[in-house]
């Protein structure tokens, strides 16, 4: 099933950690801006036939069908103004998105480094000729949860934006992020337009988040490696799409371990390599969800209590490339590149890691220091 993906995605959780990436901070009184831009395609994503929001299966974005999606199972089965729909149909062609990211950071005093995160979204989620085709169909049915689909969703929008502080202990650092109230600057799935012929892609996770860090920086045969440790508190949200009426969730928080050895190539060249998994523990359900559920008393779509949906705890593992150019003590430039691993959760219900899986990301972009 399509989901509207948000926003700082794993990321803001990888990359932009390049503000507070070691157990190092900032001189009082300098600066440090970054500027980095980048871009990926979704590849795979959650598909739920039958509507129960429990029972998810993994799909490859180009092969998924209609017959994914519970509401036009639900609309053929019931033939609704003499609706017949082609539910092998397949419902998109591409799912690009282009990120901005601006991160700036100033040393209050040599052991206390404020910081934020901003980064703004351009996507384009393209679908099929054949599914526009059989939207005509549906088109004026019995069904207010169906919306009429332009031929490609957009979202041209900041995402949720973070502010945090990172401290230096005597052998260790430690960082705070959050991003919550007004600092949710992104557009969630009850702010975006969502209409007939208008789908705009949601840039907000919809949802509070608390970040914790300890950096560690140690000597192995001489060869540096900076480890990060991380817990990630995840608060609540809705979602409203397609066949889903009001649905809440409860995301489940994630404990993070990244494990970067800088190897220099040259006195201005240093080559990053890490390795960084991911646990995320069970996603929530619970509330409203089909409109069209009472019509089939096989199908549990709203529960009363919060709901675990199974496959949605478990590991992710990505691997992490980044070249970096210092010719100046004020001026760095760098490429990376992110490859993801493993990822054995497919149930999860919002958000990646889980339902919705971007494929191999690249970003490159400048680091400017001033005092």
């Amino acid at each position: 099933m399509l989901k509207q993906f948000i926003s700082i995605t794993i990321m803001m959780l990888v990359s932009s950690m390049m503000t507070v990436a070691t157990e190092k901070t900032l001189p009082q009184g300098v600066f440090k801006f970054d500027i980095y831009y980048n871009q990926y395609n979704i590849e795979k994503l959650g598909a739920n036939p039958s509507g129960d929001k429990i029972t998810w299966e993994t799909v490859n974005l180009e092969d998924g069908v209609m017959n994914d999606i519970y509401l036009f199972r639900y609309l053929n089965y019931r033939a609704l103004d003499g609706i017949n729909l082609d539910l092998n149909t397949k419902l998109a062609k591409s799912w690009s998105k282009h990120m901005t990211h601006f991160d700036f950071a100033y040393g209050l005093t040599d052991k206390l480094t404020f910081f934020t995160n901003m980064s703004y979204e351009k996507a384009v989620l393209d679908y099929t000729d054949e599914y526009l085709a059989q939207a005509e169909h549906i088109d004026g049915a019995q069904s207010a949860a169906y919306k009429k689909p332009p031929d490609k969703a957009t979202a041209d929008h900041l995402n949720d934006t973070f502010v945090g502080f990172k401290y230096q202990l005597e052998h260790a650092s430690v960082a705070f992020k959050m991003s919550d109230g007004f600092l949710l600057t992104g557009n969630d799935s009850e702010e975006k337009k969502y209409e007939d012929g208008i789908q705009e892609l949601e840039t907000s996770r919809g949802y509070s988040q608390y970040h914790y860090y300890l950096f560690k920086n140690i000597s192995v045969y001489n060869q540096p490696i900076e480890l990060t440790f991380g817990y990630i508190v995840l608060g609540k949200m809705t979602q409203i799409f397609l066949d889903n009426s009001k649905i809440n969730f409860d995301p489940g928080n994630m404990n993070l371990l990244k494990l970067n050895v800088p190897i220099k190539l040259h006195d201005l060249v240093t080559l990053n390599s890490s390795y960084v998994l991911l646990y995320h523990r069970f996603d929530k359900y619970k509330g409203g969800n089909s409109e069209f559920s009472s019509a089939n008393n096989n199908t549990k779509a709203s529960y009363e209590n919060w709901t675990k949906v199974p496959k949605s705890s478990g590991h992710v593992q990505m691997a992490k490339f980044e070249l970096v150019y210092q010719p100046t003590i004020f001026l760095r430039l760098f490429m990376n590149t992110n490859l993801l691993l493993s990822n054995d959760k497919s149930g999860q219900l919002y958000d990646f890691p889980g339902r919705i899986e971007p494929g191999n990301m690249v970003a490159f972009g400048i680091t400017l220091f001033a005092k």
